[in-house]
């Protein structure tokens, strides 16, 4: 039995089993969010990127966050293939146009939005019970993460082929917040903040530094500092005071269930920094 959900990324309704068998998912945090549904062994193929949890680099890849392999989707006959929105929709459209029953799941852009992601994933994949558990055990878990009692000034860093940050339109930026830390670009309207001017970071003059490492770059955290310090960022308050969080990667970056175990770690990090 076939289920017709509409799309308004795409803009009209997408046809999908009732509870699909063959599922390709080319977004890290959807797949993450499928094996802790149970839904591993309906998992036939995911992206080069999916690496939580561990048993999802098992799986056979097929392409990158941006395109696919054709020729090995084809062969694989999905009964249905997942991605996000944002950066993805260029690919969810061009694997619409090819006739792939293909149902992008809106990029959250909050903390409680990432928790609804993962109900959608189940609701989209007939693990409607699973996901409620899921959602339920989330929302909890993040009912249990108090902000500071004393906000902190904080910079959050991560490399994407060049210094980015947040801005406020990020689930990140949401998270800082919740966390109780002012940044720099938080009344920004928008994701991501490209080459940050770091003078605008210095005049912030930052009390914490939180620096996620890079997939595939494994830097020692010695020139991570370096790196901070040649622009201008040694002079703040965390680098002349040794309050730099570097988090390894997909952490904060990764909008999976597993990001709110990374709050609530993140959290506690935080309480014993002396500002």
């Amino acid at each position: 039995m076939a289920l017709e959900l509409f799309s308004e990324v795409l803009g009209r309704k997408v046809q999908i089993p009732e509870n699909p068998e063959r599922i390709v998912s080319l977004a890290p945090a959807i797949t993450e969010t499928l094996f802790l549904l149970g839904l591993a062994d309906r998992v036939v193929a995911v992206s080069h990127f999916c690496n939580k949890p561990p048993e999802a680099r098992e799986k056979p890849r097929i392409g990158s966050y941006f395109q696919v392999n054709y020729e090995k989707l084809e062969a694989l006959q999905p009964d249905l293939v997942l991605v996000t929105t944002g950066a993805q929709r260029r690919l969810a459209l061009e694997l619409a146009e090819k006739g792939y029953p293909v149902y992008p799941i809106p990029l959250p852009v909050s903390v409680p939005g990432v928790i609804d992601m993962a109900l959608q994933v189940g609701l989209v994949t007939g693990a409607v019970r699973e996901a409620r558990e899921l959602t339920g055990k989330l929302t909890r878990q993040l009912a249990g993460i108090q902000p500071l009692s004393s906000p902190l000034r904080a910079y959050y860093e991560i490399d994407l082929g060049g210094p980015v940050s947040v801005g406020a339109l990020s689930y990140i930026g949401d998270a800082l917040d919740r966390l109780g830390l002012n940044h720099p670009f938080q009344g920004e309207r928008q994701p991501w903040i490209i080459n940050p001017d770091p003078a605008v970071i210095a005049e912030f003059n930052p009390q914490v530094i939180i620096y996620e490492k890079a997939p595939y770059k494994p830097y020692r955290d010695e020139k991570i500092i370096e790196d901070l310090a040649s622009r201008g960022l040694g002079n703040t308050d965390a680098m002349k005071k040794g309050n730099v969080i570097i988090l390894p990667p997909d952490s904060l970056a990764h909008y999976g269930p597993s990001l709110i175990g990374v709050l609530e770690e993140l959290s506690h990090r935080l309480s014993e920094i002396k500002a």
